[in-house]
């Protein structure tokens, strides 16, 4: 039988790890009202998929893996206004895609082309593109967000014991429940259906060629990374075969049943473990909660969703930018290595675009070397 103080040690790092996930809501809920509000998705089915996701890989990776709507296709999608059939067909070519890279070895192969730097590179430009975009989210209720904001530091310094995302959780569900109405209860029903080829082409020529690079260079080969950085031995399972592989397979089947096209990201990675998640079991809880609110709210979800204060969500947001830019920390004494990190991540947040960043980078770095080899000959 347990004693008082092992069930207080349970309990203590149940807080932690629930605290761990919630870290990634910051970029999960807005992404997913904008889907739903702009581009006609069902938020059953959207919900669904993604908390199915999260469950799927928390038990196979065994840490807490992010799942996040593909940014590159979600901006490009918001901002058209493309129907989400043609984005369910580009989910699945993507997923069809992922899936191939990762059988032949491809993503492994290439994966070893880039270096600490780029990677390191990618970091810092992400890192300082959820700063920018949380000053947007934070701006939407200035008080809001200056109360988080000091409750986050004097939790994260002076009571270090208490799992940060606890008191902001609490903060937020007073301001939610003073704010949100769910008139209806119960799931919208969900419809599986084939695309047509005019949708996969469309998907596939305006949604996943921006979409791949990025893909790879944040959500595989960053994230591989992060991960090892972040979990250790414990992120055994995860490298440039099974994170394609994993994403791939759930895209096809989100895709089939009007889900959004996935990923998982780096970025994402780093907010579950700085706010608290130390294993599999925060990706089980956010999973979970995920399709409760999918299966419970489903018709209500955009109001449950949008009654979160978004400055509260900015606050995150910008937190685990800032953690996130420095991962560069540990390349700090390598001045050529800064140096392309520093061209990735200026030119990737200045272009709001990730992938030109990289390619820079890789460019500057294979050169430097080509260069250097010839002046030893």
């Amino acid at each position: 039988m347990k004693s008082s103080n092992e069930y207080l040690d349970s309990a203590r790092r149940f807080l932690w790890e629930l605290s761990g996930a919630f870290g990634d809501i910051g970029v999960l809920f807005p992404l997913a009202v904008a889907l739903i509000a702009k581009n006609g998705f069902n938020p059953t089915a959207l919900f669904l998929m993604a908390g199915m996701f999260y469950v799927g890989s928390a038990l196979y990776f065994r840490i807490t893996m992010p799942v996040q709507p593909m940014k590159a296709m979600a901006v490009i999608a918001i901002a058209s206004g493309l129907g989400y059939t043609v984005i369910n067909a580009a989910g699945i070519v993507m997923g069809f895609i992922l899936i191939l890279i990762s059988v032949t070895g491809m993503s492994a192969r290439l994966g070893q082309l880039f270096p600490t730097s780029v990677i390191r590179g990618i970091q810092l430009g992400l890192g300082a593109m959820l700063v920018k975009t949380s000053l947007g989210l934070m701006s939407t209720d200035i008080v809001i967000a200056v109360a988080a904001g000091i409750i986050l530091i004097v939790t994260m310094t002076l009571f270090k014991r208490v799992p940060p995302l606890i008191p902001l959780l609490a903060l937020g569900a007073v301001f939610s429940f003073k704010e949100m109405s769910l008139a209806v209860i119960g799931p919208v029903a969900v419809a599986p259906a084939l695309p047509s080829w005019n949708n996969l082409w469309q998907g596939f020529a305006v949604l996943v060629v921006p979409q791949l690079a990025l893909t790879f260079g944040n959500a595989i080969v960053a994230t591989n990374e992060t991960g090892r950085l972040l979990y250790g031995e414990k992120a055994d399972r995860l490298n440039l075969k099974n994170i394609p592989l994993s994403m791939g397979i759930a895209n096809i089947v989100s895709g089939l049943v009007g889900g959004a096209p996935m990923c998982h990201g780096c970025g994402g990675l780093t907010a579950h473990r700085k706010f608290g998640a130390t294993s599999g079991k925060s990706g089980l809880i956010i999973g979970f909660f995920l399709i409760g609110v999918g299966l419970l709210c489903g018709r209500s979800a955009l109001a449950a969703i949008k009654a979160f204060p978004a400055s509260i969500l900015g606050v995150l947001l910008c937190y685990v930018g800032i953690q996130h830019s420095l991962f560069i920390k540990d390349i700090v004494n390598d001045k050529k290595a800064v140096f392309v990190a520093f061209t990735v991540g200026a030119l990737g947040f200045a272009l709001s675009n990730l992938t030109i960043g990289f390619l820079a980078g890789l460019t500057i770095h294979y050169g430097l070397s080509g260069i250097k080899k010839i002046v030893r000959v």
